[in-house]
């Protein structure tokens, strides 16, 4: 059973390895930059930048993000695999089914909470989003994700989260 979860954490390691690889030159490609641009834009040296490329890089979040920011991108792009990708695009469809899950109250409340700009009411708002995802019939990650986007935007953040959720957490979506 050992060796199972190895290999599992190594598939997945190379998979993570992979999607980063393909979006990066991607988007090197298509925002016109070579390596060296980009290295001299990031202050990421372009042989990591050659390495990463190829998948042979296990980089620091603060590369990505520094990669990601000289392309004018989000870090977030260049960490999106094929699950993710398929999840975003069905997610107009998903959020109209989850489209009034907070009530008028509660989102007022988030709101005041989120405005506070405080971490504790942040996280305040966030579990206020979660149990409204919940309470919804949410399940699985549903409620984390839903909880994630409260703390930034509740209401249309909590439905979108939520739907989101909905979808990362399918099966249906490995299948395509």
């Amino acid at each position: 059973m050992k060796s199972q979860i190895q290999i599992s954490s190594l598939d997945l390691r190379e998979s993570l390895d992979a999607t980063l690889a393909k979006n990066l030159v991607v988007a090197r490609v298509i925002g016109g930059m070579t390596q060296h641009e980009l290295a001299s834009a990031s202050y990421v040296s372009r042989a990591t930048i050659a390495q990463l490329e190829t998948g042979s890089s296990d980089p620091r979040l603060s590369t990505i993000v520094e990669l990601a920011h000289a392309l004018g991108l989000s870090p977030m792009l260049l960490l999106l695999g094929a699950k993710e990708i398929r999840a975003l695009a069905s997610l107009p469809n998903e959020i109209s089914s989850v489209a009034n899950l907070v009530s008028t109250q509660n989102l007022f409340r988030m709101n005041e909470l989120v405005d506070s700009g405080l971490l504790k009411d942040r996280l305040r708002a966030a579990r206020i989003g979660a149990a409204a995802a919940r309470g919804f019939g949410a399940t699985g990650i549903a409620p984390i994700t839903a909880a994630i986007f409260s703390a930034y935007l509740p209401g249309t953040g909590t439905a979108a989260g939520a739907a989101l959720g909905n979808l990362l957490g399918s099966s249906e979506l490995d299948k395509k």
